[in-house]
Order: C-alpha cells, then sequence, then structure tokens
C-alpha cells in the first residue's frame, strides 16, 4: 500500500522535460511509482487537479544556519516549495567555533534568543538534527568562520602554521559532513585573504569532493576581476564553482551582462566546472557597515560597533568619505542614499522599512551620522537592503543555462522573533515569484526550464543525490502549485507575507504543507 498517491496532476519533472499528466505515488518516504494512472491503494489520496507536480524546490544559497534552530518550522521557505536548503554561504558558517569567531556566532544568536552549545561542524549538525526541520539542510563550511577562528578579523596573512590550522578545520568539516567551502571575499575577514589561500583551503574541499561556492570580492567596478579569481581557484584547486547571487552592481556596470555571461561560458568551455545562483531581484541586501573602507571593518561586528561610537573614527571616516566617495559607492553599488533601505535595526525598529535619506530628514541628521549611530547602536548587526541592480539584467542572466533560483535569505516567519525585522521580500518570495512573474507574465523562462533551475541542476552541483526530480526511487520531496495563480506577495514595505498558488508541499513522504496550512511536521534531514 501507498502512503500517499498523487492524482490527476500534471508533472514537471525537473530535468527539463515537457510537463505531462500522471499520478505520483509515494511509499517509506521515496517516490514508489510515477504513471499515467496508479491503481494502488493508498493511506491518503491527494488530488491534483488542476495543479502541477514538481520536485521539491531546492535553494541552494541561503543564510538559516541559526534561524532554523529559532523557528524549524522553516515557514518563508517551506511556503515557497522549497523543500531543501543550503547554508553557510558567503563564507559565514555556524561552526567551527573557536577563537574570534566565537563572539561573532553568539551576537547572531543572541539576537535570535539561542544559545551556542556546538564547537565542530559535527555538532552544529547534530543540534540541526535533534532540533529537527520542515527543509532538509546541506552545510557548507565557511572560509570567514575558518579564518577568524585562527587569524581573527584583522588584516593578517597567515604563517605556514596558521594556514595549515585553516586546512586542517576545513578537513574535519568536510569529514563531518559539509558540502563544500564558500567564501565572503566581500566581508571581512575574507577581503584580507590573498588568492593563494583560498585556492589551498579550496583543494582541501574538493578533495572530500566538495564545491566552491563564493561571494566575490567585488559585484560592482571590479566584478570581472573577481570573477576571474573565482575561476582560477576553481581552475587551480580543481573543484566545482558556484558564484554566489550573480549579479552587476551599480548602474555604471549594467551593461556588462552580455560580458559577464561570455566569461563564464568561456571557462566551461576550458573544462572550468562552474555555475551560478540568482535572486530575482534588483536590490540586495547586507549588512550596513559593508559600506565602510576596509580599516573601519576590521576586528568584527562588535568591534566595528564599538569603533563608530569614537569621534576620532567618526571624523577620519568623514574625511575618507570626501576623498573616496566614488569607492563608497562601489562597495555598494548606490547612487545616492536613497537607495539604502534599513531592514533589521532591533535597537530601533522604528527606522526599519525606512532609507537612510529618509531617516535623516525625519532626524535632521547628515546621511553619515545616522549610519554611524545606526552601526553603533546596533553592535554592527544592522542590515540594509540597496538598490542597485538592473532589471534588464536580472531577465538576462536567469536565461543563461550556467544560472539557477537561489534566495539569499534566511527562513523567517512572521510571528515570534524572526518577525522583528522587515527583510527583503526574497526571503518568502523568490520561487514563486519567477514562476508567476517570470515564467507566467514575463515568460522570461519556460515552466520546465524555471523548474529545473529550482531542483535537479543545483541537486546536481551540490552532491545532492536522488533529490531534484521527480521519478521512481527518487526522494519524496514534492511541491504541488497552481501553474495560473502562483505569485509572490512580499513586499519591501510588507515582507513578510507568504506568497499564493501553493497548496501542498511534501518532505520525504511527508505532508508539511497541507492546503495552504502548515501541519507542523519537521520530517527533514541533515543531508
Amino acid at each position: 500500500m501507498l502512503d500517499i498517491l498523487i492524482q490527476d496532476g500534471v508533472v514537471v519533472d525537473g530535468k527539463g522535460h515537457p510537463p505531462f499528466k500522471a499520478d505520483v505515488g509515494i511509499a517509506s518516504g521515496r517516490i514508489a511509482a510515477v504513471a499515467e494512472r496508479i491503481e494502488q491503494e493508498a493511506k491518503r489520496t491527494i488530488s491534483a487537479l488542476g495543479l502541477h507536480v514538481a520536485p521539491g524546490f531546492i535553494d541552494p544559497h541561503t543564510h538559516s544556519d541559526l534561524t532554523l534552530l529559532a523557528n524549524p518550522r522553516a515557514e518563508s521557505k517551506i511556503r515557497q516549495g522549497v523543500t531543501t536548503e543550503v547554508i553557510g554561504n558567503c563564507g559565514s558558517s555556524p561552526a567551527p567555533l573557536s577563537g574570534a569567531v566565537v563572539e561573532e556566532v553568539r551576537a547572531g544568536a543572541k539576537c535570535l534568543g539561542l544559545e551556542i552549545t556546538w564547537g565542530s561542524m559535527a555538532e552544529y549538525l547534530e543540534r540541526l538534527r535533534q532540533t529537527g526541520t520542515a527543509v532538509n539542510v546541506a552545510a557548507l563550511v565557511g572560509h570567514n568562520t575558518v579564518r577568524g577562528a585562527v587569524l581573527g578579523f584583522d588584516d593578517l596573512q597567515p604563517t605556514s602554521e596558521q594556514q595549515a590550522r585553516m586546512e586542517r578545520l576545513v578537513a574535519e568539516s568536510m569529514e563531518q559532513g559539509a558540502r563544500g567551502l564558500s567564501t565572503g571575499l566581500f566581508y571581512p575577514p575574507g577581503f584580507y585573504a590573498r588568492t593563494e589561500e583560498v585556492i589551498s583551503l579550496a583543494r582541501v574541499a574538493a578533495r572530500h569532493g566538495g564545491i566552491y561556492a563564493t561571494h566575490v570580492r567585488s559585484e560592482t567596478n571590479h566584478l570581472f576581476e573577481a570573477v576571474d579569481e573565482a575561476l582560477e581557484i576553481g581552475e587551480q584547486a580543481e573543484i566545482r564553482v558556484q558564484i554566489s547571487h550573480l549579479k552587476l552592481e551599480g548602474y555604471r556596470n549594467w551593461g556588462g551582462a552580455e560580458r559577464l555571461l561570455n566569461t563564464l561560458e568561456a571557462a566551461r568551455s576550458q573544462g572550468i566546472v562552474v555555475g551560478c545562483d540568482q535572486y530575482p531581484y534588483t536590490a540586495g541586501v547586507s549588512w550596513l557597515a559593508y559600506i565602510l573602507p576596509y580599516w573601519a571593518q576590521a576586528g568584527g561586528t562588535r568591534t566595528v560597533g564599538q569603533r563608530l561610537s569614537d569621534p576620532e573614527t567618526r571624523a577620519r571616516l568623514r574625511e575618507d568619505w570626501a576623498e573616496n566617495r566614488s569607492a563608497w559607492e562601489e562597495r555598494s553599488g548606490m547612487r545616492d542614499w536613497t537607495d539604502l533601505l534599513i531592514t533589521n535595526c532591533q535597537p530601533r525598529p522604528q527606522v526599519q522599512g525606512k532609507t537612510i535619506a529618509e531617516i535623516a530628514e525625519v532626524e535632521g541628521k547628515d546621511p553619515l551620522d545616522v549610519i554611524f549611530d545606526l552601526i553603533a547602536i546596533s553592535e554592527g548587526q544592522v542590515e540594509c537592503v540597496c538598490f542597485g541592480q538592473s532589471e534588464d539584467n536580472v531577465c538576462l542572466l536567469m536565461r543563461s543555462p550556467l544560472v539557477t533560483v537561489g534566495s539569499d535569505g534566511d527562513s523567517l516567519a512572521p510571528y515570534g522573533v524572526l518577525a522583528r525585522s522587515k527583510p527583503h521580500p526574497r526571503y518568502y518570495g523568490t520561487f514563486p515569484r519567477v514562476l508567476g512573474k517570470y515564467v507566467r507574465e514575463e515568460k522570461v523562462l519556460s515552466l520546465e526550464t524555471a523548474v529545473e533551475k529550482m531542483t535537479s541542476i543545483s541537486a546536481e552541483r551540490f552532491g545532492l543525490n536522488d533529490r531534484g526530480m521527480v521519478r521512481q526511487g527518487a526522494w519524496a520531496d514534492l511541491v504541488l502549485f497552481n501553474a495560473q495563480t502562483v505569485a509572490d506577495r512580499a513586499t519591501y514595505s510588507d515582507s513578510h507575507q507568504y506568497p499564493k498558488g501553493i497548496p501542498y508541499v511534501i518532505v520525504n513522504g511527508v505532508v508539511v504543507i497541507d492546503q495552504y496550512e502548515h501541519t507542523g511536521a519537521l520530517p527533514g534531514q541533515v543531508l
């Protein structure tokens, strides 16, 4: 007997094939049968009449490392149809923890009411298993975390012994369950690292069959040099490369999309295995402190916050702004202060949802003073959205076979501790936005191509066996959606909004979203 029988749906198999009518049978957590008509009895039958049945979406770029512990129901992701998240991106992972990095992770955990009870990757993943999750989770080990553990967050180069220690931490994390190495060379302390340091660490991940996922050094004026570095790391370390949230930030760079794709395609033709992910929005989100010069970002977030309380440091930063304004704009991609929108500042929630320009006007302050104040009062934890991309480029990059769909967002909820911020709408809307806006309305992608970009391509890149496909024997991670109504509802002003048109989501053969309601089930696995 089947556990679940899904009848009368239109299957989009995740491999790019045209949709076809079929029933899907599930037993013991896996897909038992896919056929035009399945006559077996089932404990439960779900009518998929008028719905498409697709593999559960795989989000290859997320930052849910701590939020899944704060709320394992994974509300903002599971309701999009996401059944697997890849965490530990942009060089920042929840483990391994030692040295200066402990306080960095503890500061983020404190905001969520969590206590750090782990040190190693194995201990973190076991904590995740014990807590349980609604979604499957695959973890990367972060270079910034490893570097912070060994060298701290200052502008230093490793000795041979320190390099060996970093390599051991990466090796141990890979042996304990990490699926690759991530870098955030745009962030401290990653931006202090030389290419050779990263190549050596990537080689360790490669020996364990891992992937190299990177937030490159620049996504603005020096994007092409940054991409070349990522490709060099992949070639020298002989490792698969995933360029995170591919984009051209800053209006001066918008004309380079064709050149960017040509560069990546040329690398593929030369044998470098490279892929990318992308979120379907023209704005990104990050820490507000990232617009500061590198010297001002040294020491970790708490130190940065303390530094911004010092009048002499503020004066020095004002001089830097006056002399190097283009460098500040390059780091953010902004044109003016209306392009920076505060999304999370827990000590001053009244500024959330407002731009730096709006806050400055209301408070009668210079915009630089607003920024310095917010970084100081939040101990460096303030986050912002920056509107720095082109919609034409979003569509152009989306069409590339190299580019998959990824949220670059945390798993959140519109209640409890995870509802305190006004996050980027991509946290709630990435996948349904592609299906609604870019497939149904604008026809940038066909339905089967979009689903392939959300499923099997990421499964293959990250080594997630028997995931991302609707076929017999695969794990029963499935999403049922209405192709005529599916859409994102989250906006920049009202972001805690679940999407519409996704009535059922199944993880490892267990129904988690049932007629739009969360069942409370936590069947996710640590992969």
